[in-house]
Formats: structure tokens, sequence, C-alpha cells
């Protein structure tokens, strides 16, 4: 019998049960039905009100796991937008019963044992965050849960301990000039009336620089070890491919550990790269080390949101095929070297998008390397350069064409707003 609870992290205790009880009015009926009890039952535990028995923690486990199995077929039976809501919420409230009944395997006498349990339960939560959906009044929790767990597990230290070691001779890659290209306009540190009325109004590409000098990612993140010890053990989605348009583009979930040593830290044929995820969302104690730039504060409309912000990191050589976002964006390069290209939006008829619905924002040709018997109009496209630095970030207004080639090692945060 489990009388109370053992000298471990004791998850159940960060756990709102009432609101974990009202949250199942957001659940499918099937569901609901099958988890109400364990809730019930592991509330009145939490409360000391009851002991739970091995054999009923294990049943409930196999029980979980089949929710867990039944909501994971819809999740994955059609497009990811027409997912219904609730079953996302179901995930999310599995992973945490399922970590929160692990947790009762935990032994303080078997160290091993323990550390590849917590990394299991990490691992568990992260498919809430990356699968599910933040519940009804508690949308931190799974990420609480997780930093919590993850400050437990030990990280392995990695073999190189800065990034610099990895970037060597990065100014003889930004020498060359691509023929037939313009050079984006640069502006230093220009003020927000400048940035308003020269940039944000008529919708114009420009560099700016020492706008985020005072980040404290610049530095810190460098330091490959610093950003495994905050997120080595959490569980990551991985592109493998140099480019989404190529036909063996796949994706992987891997512990970002696991990330930086094989994409990182060592030359592999293929490429993997962290791309448009919602790290910091995930992860949060990362946004402690950068801030959203005031520039995002300008609307093309009569409401301030806050900005979508996702991270960009990988190796040398990841591409982001030329394509468009409908929003404003301001691409933030903590570390690495990366070179951009940009069309004008009424350029669009001669970069030849797709006809696809998942890839009309996307163009067929390759601006690096163009085929002018395929695309014959490609040629009277008139693109910008420039290349972007540690330090800087480019403003790429709505619906302006862009293709992204990482010329080393790279990190890079994006802002979209509306």
């Amino acid at each position: 019998m489990y009388q109370k609870m053992h000298n471990s992290m004791c998850i159940s205790k960060l756990i709102p049960w009432d609101l974990i009880e009202n949250s199942q009015n957001c659940l499918p009926v099937e569901m609901k039905i099958h988890l109400t009890a364990i809730i019930t039952r592991l509330k009145s535990f939490n409360e000391n009100k009851m002991d739970l028995s091995k054999k009923w923690v294990e049943s409930s486990l196999i029980l979980i796991e089949a929710c867990l199995d039944r909501t994971w077929e819809i999740l994955n039976s059609g497009y990811w937008q027409s997912v219904p809501i609730n079953h996302r919420y179901c995930y999310s409230l599995c992973t945490i019963l399922k970590t929160i009944l692990l947790e009762f395997q935990y032994d303080d006498h078997e160290v091993t044992k323990n550390i590849n349990l917590l990394k299991v339960m990490v691992q568990e939560i992260d498919k809430g965050i990356l699968l599910g959906a933040p519940l009804p009044n508690m949308p931190c929790l799974l990420p609480t849960i997780a930093a919590k767990l993850n400050k437990c597990c030990t990280s392995k230290s990695l073999g190189t301990s800065t990034l610099k070691e990895l970037v060597i001779n990065s100014e003889n890659l930004l020498d060359s000039t691509l023929p037939g290209f313009s050079e984006i306009c640069c502006y230093n540190e220009p003020s927000m009336e400048l940035f308003y009325r020269e940039i944000f109004m008529p919708k114009v590409p420009a560099l700016l620089k020492g706008c985020i000098k005072h980040w404290k990612a610049l530095e810190r993140w460098q330091d490959l070890n610093y950003l495994s010890s905050i997120a080595g053990n959490r569980t990551v989605p991985i592109e493998i491919g140099s480019r989404y348009t190529n036909d063996d583009w796949t994706q992987q979930l891997l512990s970002f550990s696991e990330f930086l040593q094989k994409h990182i830290l060592e030359k592999r044929n293929e490429v993997g790269y962290l791309a448009q995820h919602q790290l910091f969302e995930q992860i949060p104690e990362l946004k402690d080390d950068f801030m959203v730039p005031e520039y995002c504060s300008f609307t093309d409309n009569d409401e301030v949101e806050s900005p979508d912000i996702n991270a960009w990191f990988g190796p040398s050589g990841t591409v982001s095929p030329l394509h468009f976002d409908p929003k404003n964006n301001l691409l933030c390069q903590v570390f690495g070297y990366k070179r951009i290209i940009l069309y004008h939006p009424k350029d669009s008829p001669n970069l030849y998008p797709y006809d696809t619905r998942l890839l009309n924002n996307t163009a067929q040709v390759d601006p690096m390397n163009p085929n002018y018997n395929t695309w014959p109009n490609f040629i009277k496209a008139k693109g910008l350069v420039g290349y972007l630095k540690p330090g800087e970030m480019l403003y790429i207004p709505p619906t302006w064409w862009h293709h992204v080639t990482s010329l080393t090692p790279s990190f890079s945060i994006s802002f979209w707003w509306a």
C-alpha cells in the first residue's frame, strides 16, 4: 500500500486538484468515463483521505496508456487544425495523470533507476505540451511540472564547451556577393519613430544592428552546456533533412541533449533542425535570457497582440526554402551567421509558388540554383540579399518572400505579429 507520499518530487502536490476535476468537463465523453475515477482517487490520496494499492496504480497506468493510445490515433487522423480541442485537452491531462502514477515507482535506494524514471516522466509531460493543449485555467501547469522534474535530472556534460569552437573563419563566409542582387537597407539602433516611419509603415525590409545587444542569450547560449543544463532532458521536435520541400524530409522527437550531440557537435550527412518551434512556451526558463523587441508594439490593426515567438536552431547547411509569411517578422540572430534572400510580393508570379494547399506559400524555384528552362520568368525577379550576424535582426514585412541559409551553426528567434 502507498500510505504517504514518498521522498521524491511529489508531483501531485503541484496539481490544483479542484481545477483538474473541473477540467473533466472539457474531455470527450468516452474518455471522461474512464478518467473520472482515477482523478477522484488520486485527489483523495493527496488529501490523505485514502491509501492506494500497487495493483490499483498498475491497472490505472494501463488504463491511462489505453486512453493515450486512443487519443493519439485521433490526433493523427487528419489535418492538425481540424483535431477537436477536447481531444488535445485529454492528451495533456492523461500525461499528467500518467506522470503522477509513474512517480509511485520512485525508489530512494536506486539512484540509476530514479534518474531513468525522471527522464521518462519529463518525456511524458513534454509529449503533453507538444501534442496536447494547455488546460483551461491552468495553462502553465505542464511546463511547471516539466521544469521541476528536469531540475532533478543530471545532464551529461558535452565535449565542446562553447559554440565559438564550432564557428571558424565565419567572416570569410560573408565576403561573397551574389550577382544581380541589391543589398538590404541597414540601420544602426533606429529609434521607434524612425522604425515606424521609414520601415514599418512602408513595409520595407531592413537589417537592424545594435538593438538586442542587451540580451543575455548572446553570451549565455554560446555555452552549449548552459543550454543542456536547462533543456537537456526535454523532448523537442527535430526536422530531418536540409529543407522541408525535399522528398526525404521527416520529423523526429529527440531529447535536446541528443539533438545537440547528433546534429550540432557531430558532422553528419543528415541535417537536423529545430525549426519554427515554440521552445520558449515549452521551456519558459529560457525567456529570462531575451526580451520581445519594442518594435513589435506597432500594429497593422487596432489590437496589440503578443507576438508568436519561435526558435530556429541547427547546424550549418539548414535551408528555409523561398516562402512568405502573412505576418510581420523580426528575425533575431543569437549566434551564428545566416544569408537571407528577399523578394517583393509583386514578384510572386515570377517565383512559381506551389499550387498545393500545404505549400502555396512556398516557391518552386531555388534562387541559389535557378533552372531558367523550367522557370523562365524567374529572370524577371529582383532580389535583395543580406547577411545576419550575431546580435542583429532583420525586419521582414508580411508576404515578402524570403530564403534563409545557415552558413554556420546558428540559433535565431523570430517574432511574428499582425
